[in-house]
């Protein structure tokens, strides 16, 4: 296995890691209800706060950052400027978020077992999947198919005809962090297992990437490299994704 180390600490619950164009790293301190901004040089700033219980985070190719209150069921947009709304109400414990490929926002109603699409030009919102149970992580395959997380201990595929399968026999308690790392394979954190696993969709076929991660939580993937928020020391750690 790559080699692991932490590259910041003294987070509060990390849940949700995002790059900007600078390499900028942003994380969700679910538990402090804020957002840190950690810079190049690794100064920490907190941008944001009184998020309650912030968990998903992605910014757009214009570092418009978006982020999910789980406990007050929206999503949150911070602009460039500062500037930050309130843009979308009404969920039920929205955990992770993602983008599709079409550039929604693709969001985890982890108490009602649905994946939401919101159209961020608009505000519309579509339910695109149900019966999923305690969804935390959701993203999307080249192929439009989705691959989503669930706090049960699921990891479901979700084809484009709305077929799913399961495919997480492998899987301890998949947690909120799952990236798209090539067309046929996600890399997921097994919260239950504190481990980090990629899972071939086409063959099923699982590979232990990192282990002794205590309370895994989060994961981005930026640079080919996997950066990894856990809740037990309150820290992010950087693997090498090869």
């Amino acid at each position: 296995m790559a080699e692991m180390k932490t590259v910041s600490s003294s987070f509060s619950a990390p849940t949700g890691i995002a790059f900007d164009s600078s390499g900028a790293m942003y994380v969700t301190n679910w538990s402090g209800n804020s957002i840190t901004k950690i810079k190049n040089n690794n100064q920490k700033e907190t941008i944001y706060s009184n998020i309650s219980s912030p968990a998903g985070i992605v910014i757009d190719n214009k570092d418009n950052i978006y982020v999910s209150s789980y406990g007050d069921d929206y999503i949150l947009k911070i602009e460039t400027n500062g500037k930050a709304q309130k843009i979308s109400e009404g969920y039920h414990t929205p955990t992770g978020i993602a983008f599709s490929n079409d550039g929604h926002l693709l969001i985890t109603n982890r108490s009602t077992g649905e994946i939401v699409s919101l159209d961020l030009n608009n505000g519309n919102k579509q339910i695109i999947a149900k019966g999923l149970s305690t969804p935390v992580g959701v993203t999307q395959l080249p192929d439009n198919s989705l691959v989503v997380s669930q706090y049960s201990g699921r990891l479901t595929l979700i084809k484009p005809n709305g077929q799913q399968i399961e495919i997480g026999k492998d899987f301890v308690r998949p947690g909120v962090g799952i990236v798209t790392t090539s067309p046929d394979t996600v890399a997921v954190i097994d919260n239950g297992a504190d481990m980090v696993r990629k899972i071939n969709i086409k063959t099923n076929k699982v590979e232990t990437i990192a282990t002794s991660l205590s309370g895994a939580v989060a994961l981005a993937l930026h640079n080919n490299q996997f950066y990894i928020g856990t809740w037990g020391d309150g820290s992010v750690h950087m693997l090498n994704s090869n």
